[in-house]
């Protein structure tokens, strides 16, 4: 490939779009102080940030204040309304792994409702997000192979019980999976959606 002087020109650049994920739910508040925003205004500041340097792509988790990731859907509904209010211009994402508890629950407690149906509820998310990502194909996801002693050291993912989790994780989703998780989806906002899309 042959660039030339004025290839790094903006005009002369193709278009780029730039995915921010500051609240990957692996990370303790503790790990990284600086960087994990907890509370809510925290959470929507974050947002405000990144999309002030340049990310138009939001991808997000919530955390309750115990730092945990939150498994309250009214969490949900609250912060991207809050976020959609503070930067309109923001895509939101929400990630397809959560698993709800019932309202009420510590946002620490594990999720008490352990169908798949539990995966769907993002469907019922309001306002919705523009995406929500889902697998398709069961995965592996050993992010620790991605990581050296050195680096998960310091922080929460050196607890023997979180290494062999993250490890350890698969996410379930054959074919049938993907299109019952397609499903509600498509009656709930079936604009975004063509008919004739299939897993």
């Amino acid at each position: 490939m042959q660039f030339l002087d004025d290839s790094l020109l903006p005009k002369n650049q193709d278009k780029l779009v730039i995915t921010a994920a500051p609240y990957g739910p692996e990370w303790m508040p503790e790990d990284f102080p600086e960087d994990i925003p907890v509370t809510i205004e925290e959470q929507v500041q974050k947002a405000v940030d990144c999309y002030s340097a340049g990310a138009t792509v939001l991808h997000m988790h919530c955390r309750g204040l115990a730092g945990h990731g939150s498994k309250r859907l009214s969490m949900f509904n609250e912060v991207i309304g809050k976020i959609r209010t503070a930067v309109p211009g923001m895509i939101i994402q929400v990630g397809g792994s959560i698993s709800f508890a019932p309202e009420g629950e510590e946002d620490g407690a594990e999720a008490k409702w352990l169908s798949d149906e539990v995966r769907h509820m993002l469907a019922d998310l309001m306002p919705a997000p523009e995406q929500v990502t889902i697998a398709v194909n069961s995965t592996q996801m050993n992010v620790m192979d991605l990581m050296t002693e050195e680096e998960y050291g310091p922080t929460t993912l050196a607890n023997p019980a979180l290494y062999h989790a993250y490890r350890e994780m698969v996410v379930p989703a054959g074919p049938e999976w993907v299109e019952e998780h397609l499903r509600p989806d498509r009656q709930r906002h079936p604009a975004a959606f063509p008919a004739d899309l299939h897993a």
